[in-house]
């Protein structure tokens, strides 16, 4: 049988195309000796894959973000699934995240949601098939998602969306919130958010697009909004509720990576503007 044809990343556009920024990073921890962290499933979708990984510049700053990151939600997430072995998580943006894989207990339902195109590109790099482990197309900006997450839904939910929210206005941030408590009361959420007063002051000294790789990404892609204060979430909709927050960012890398270009006072406030955040609907 002739070797299966790469997929050409070239495919993918814009916002969509950032997918493949969290997965450079996470494949190269997951091949760093002694990092204690694996992902094989990752490493397989980089070999099916024809990109120029090389364009990412390596950045200490948000390689380290992206291990904080995944270390966190696979903390999290793990946990709920320990208390909640026959759960539903829903992973909105999904791209090309691979946690199914790695938390799967053979109990656990799991919907990967994302755009056409991405679930399209990802449903042609053959990962392994479940019956349990759902690729369903659609826009967190559709207000019919989540009729059809629903139909997949029992007691208990979990909804996730790493990397996805920074990208839409605030207005988009209150519908996409707004839609979530209206469908799944009770129910948690995990996502990533970013002080976006912090990043604007920022943005006056040094490109942002470069030190995150996004100005790597073809199209005009930018962080748009996000909490400075992750417990006034309430004010987007006074139904969801502030639980937790996990920081991002190290504070002593980023004074080696930019203190020679920032003031000392914003090098600090960087390192509080990422975060991810554990809600609950009220």
């Amino acid at each position: 049988m002739p070797p299966t044809p790469p997929l050409h990343g070239n495919d993918l556009q814009g916002v969509s195309e950032t997918l493949f920024i969290p997965l450079h990073y996470r494949i190269a921890l997951s091949k760093t000796p002694g990092s204690g962290f694996r992902d094989p499933m990752a490493e397989r979708f980089q070999e099916r894959i024809a990109y120029d990984w090389s364009k990412f510049r390596d950045s200490p700053l948000l390689r380290g973000a992206i291990t904080v990151r995944t270390k966190v939600l696979d903390e999290q997430v793990g946990a709920f699934i320990a208390r909640h072995p026959d759960a539903l998580v829903v992973n909105l943006g999904a791209g090309l995240d691979t946690r199914f894989h790695r938390l799967d207990n053979r109990t656990i339902r799991w919907i990967e949601l994302d755009l056409p195109e991405v679930i399209a590109f990802r449903r042609k790099l053959e990962e392994p098939a479940s019956p349990r482990h759902i690729l369903l197309e659609a826009s967190v900006l559709d207000p019919q998602w989540p009729r059809a997450v629903k139909r997949y839904a029992g007691e208990d939910v979990l909804l996730i969306a790493e990397g996805l929210l920074p990208y839409f206005t605030q207005e988009e941030h209150a519908a996409i919130l707004g839609a979530i408590a209206d469908n799944f009361p009770g129910q948690e959420m995990l996502f990533q958010t970013t002080a976006i007063s912090t990043v604007r002051e920022i943005a006056n000294h040094i490109d942002l697009r470069k030190l995150s790789n996004i100005g790597q990404i073809s199209g005009d892609v930018h962080i748009q909004w996000g909490l400075d204060d992750a417990a006034q979430v309430s004010a987007l909709d006074p139904r969801v509720r502030f639980i937790e927050e996990f920081p991002l960012l190290d504070p002593s890398a980023a004074r080696r990576e930019l203190g020679q270009k920032l003031p000392p006072e914003l090098v600090e406030k960087l390192a509080a503007t990422g975060k991810i955040v554990r809600v609950r609907f009220d």
